[in-house]
């Protein structure tokens, strides 16, 4: 019953006051999950809980104002990479925006458009078909017809020869916005910023990259995109064109507006925001980004990082992910906080608008599709109050599983004073080491020692490996602890420090040969063993 009570009580007051209460942790854990995420979330007390209060959540948003209740319409999908499927949904159909449901209804079956969120699968498709290696290239290695826009005057001229595929595709070429690019493509452009300077969003950066994934296919980009994205994952109900048909399930705000964007479709700008998606199908590519299904994981792990800041401490930008760097309470109740980085794209069609997220921390993902006069200002509030609700509950979830099948006493009935005992503790990430002794000597040298998961399993390189609930497997983790005494964070980060922060932990992983490495045994989510590599010990659960 407390652990029930302190995990609505996070969920329910983490929005209104993790800014006013947060605390920088002191101990730093690497950047990544605290705890496994191998085990279903769904049936979790974190989750449920979130999923019983999200809808008072929107009534509020609704009541202040935020949400025009009578205006949009909107559908929301949670899925997780553990069950590969959704665990929740949530839709809203305003009155203004009945007539404009081909199927009167608002499902994850429902089309709607995506806008920029297309950009996102423009940069998949160009990694598919090439590999993340040509984001090194330069643009005018795929269109050498740029190179005419060049010359000595860089105040007036954006000099192609410097920038490459992946300047364009983490917004950092200074290529700025799609109609001036199109309107003077070969002579007149002039830059928005130097190139790597910094991020600045650009819809003409990603009407290059189109033509980029059409040089590279040999096929439009409309069809590039099909070939080498839609057909494989079997996302029936995406396009970069208008969906017809009788039977069609749509969003068609063309119906009550003629000056709606639906229908409205240019082959030049599709790689910047022309496509076409039900939820159903965005919960597809989420699961196959997760799992690493079309491209390696380790060509995954390397795009879903940042390449850019921007000018907040919390706001990165990837390629082309829009990344929110979340500082969440490490156990319910706690105000004591870790780091974790949800990848989001956000897109919009002025009355059309979508957030695709991806947590890698906690094995899910979630979607957004709305609809109606207002849904440009309307997909903020989704997203944070979606964010905020979900992200910290599966949290709490990795958490709560850590509590049943990880912790415990482990002995090595080989070796008399061998034994290992594991905890999960309030206000702390990640597994406790509380005690480690062989053959009598103490293992550790600090109570402050976390572990971590290093990413590394037995089963199989995929990162599907990362969520797999059933079977036998050992997954690599290591012990980390910071410099004792250990210095308050910095003051930015919530602690009592100053401008500086003494986050040194990531420099001490291994520093001193394996010592911090422990493997842990896994039968169907349950901690059966721990293997010590230095010693060669093997630890059995005995509670």
């Amino acid at each position: 019953m407390l652990w029930e009570k302190a995990v609505i009580g996070s969920i329910l007051g983490f929005a209104a006051t993790s800014a006013a209460k947060i605390v920088g942790m002191e101990e730093v854990p690497l950047i990544g999950p605290a705890f496994l995420t191998n085990f279903d979330p769904s049936n979790s007390t974190s989750i449920r809980n979130a999923k019983s209060k999200f809808p008072g959540l929107i009534d509020n948003l609704f009541e202040s104002g935020e949400l025009n209740k009578t205006d949009l319409a909107f559908s929301i999908d949670v899925f997780s990479a553990a069950t590969n499927a959704s665990i929740y949904h949530y839709s809203h159909i305003g009155e203004n925006s009945k007539k404009t449901l081909t199927q009167g209804k608002f499902d994850d079956q429902t089309i709607g458009r995506i806008g920029s969120v297309t950009k996102l699968f423009a940069v998949y498709a160009i990694i598919a078909k090439s590999g993340i290696e040509i984001f090194s290239d330069p643009v005018t290695k795929y269109l050498p017809e740029l190179a005419r826009n060049s010359s000595g005057d860089s105040l007036r001229r954006i000099r192609w020869d410097d920038i490459t595929v992946g300047a364009l595709a983490s917004q950092q070429a200074g290529t700025g916005g799609a109609l001036d690019l199109l309107t003077y493509f070969r002579d007149k452009k002039s830059p928005v910023i130097a190139p790597w300077r910094n991020a600045v969003y650009s819809d003409g950066g990603f009407a290059i990259l189109g033509q980029v994934l059409a040089r590279i296919s040999g096929k439009t980009f409309t069809e590039a995109i099909q070939e080498i994205l839609l057909d494989p994952l079997g996302m029936e109900n995406t396009s970069t064109k208008v969906p017809t048909g009788s039977d069609l399930n749509a969003l068609n705000r063309s119906v009550i507006d003629p000056k709606s964007s639906w229908g409205g479709d240019y082959e030049i700008l599709a790689a910047t925001g022309s496509m076409y998606a039900n939820g159903a199908d965005l919960r597809t590519a989420g699961l196959a980004i997760l799992n690493s299904e079309i491209l390696s994981a380790a060509t995954t792990s390397e795009w879903m990082k940042p390449r850019s800041g921007t000018g907040s401490l919390v706001e990165l930008v990837g390629a082309p992910w829009e990344i929110s760097r979340l500082t969440i309470p490490v156990t319910p109740g706690s105000n004591r906080t870790r780091i974790s980085d949800v990848y989001i794209k956000s897109g919009g069609n002025v009355d059309y608008t979508a957030i695709f997220g991806l947590s890698p921390d906690h094995g899910i993902g979630f979607s957004i599709l709305l609809g109606g006069s207002t849904a440009t200002p309307a997909r903020w509030p989704l997203r944070d109050v979606v964010g905020e609700t979900f992200i910290p509950a599966a949290e709490f979830a990795g958490v709560e599983n850590a509590k049943h099948n990880l912790a415990g006493v482990f002995v090595d009935k080989s070796s008399p004073g061998t034994n290992l005992t594991l905890t999960v503790d309030r206000g702390r990430p990640g597994l406790g080491v509380k005690s480690l002794w062989i053959n009598g000597t103490s293992g550790i040298t600090s109570q402050h020692e976390r572990l971590y998961p290093a990413g590394l399993s037995s089963v199989s390189s995929s990162l599907s490996s990362l969520y797999k609930t059933k079977g036998a497997m050992s997954i690599a983790h290591r012990m980390a602890a910071p410099e004792v005494p250990v210095k308050p964070r910095a003051a930015a980060d919530g602690g009592q420090g100053g401008l500086f922060d003494h986050s040194f932990t990531w420099m001490t992983i291994d520093f001193a040969g394996a010592d911090d490495e422990l493997i842990l045994n896994l039968v169907d989510g349950r901690l059966v063993s721990v293997e010590y590599p230095l010693t060669g010990s093997v630890f059995q659960r005995a509670h």
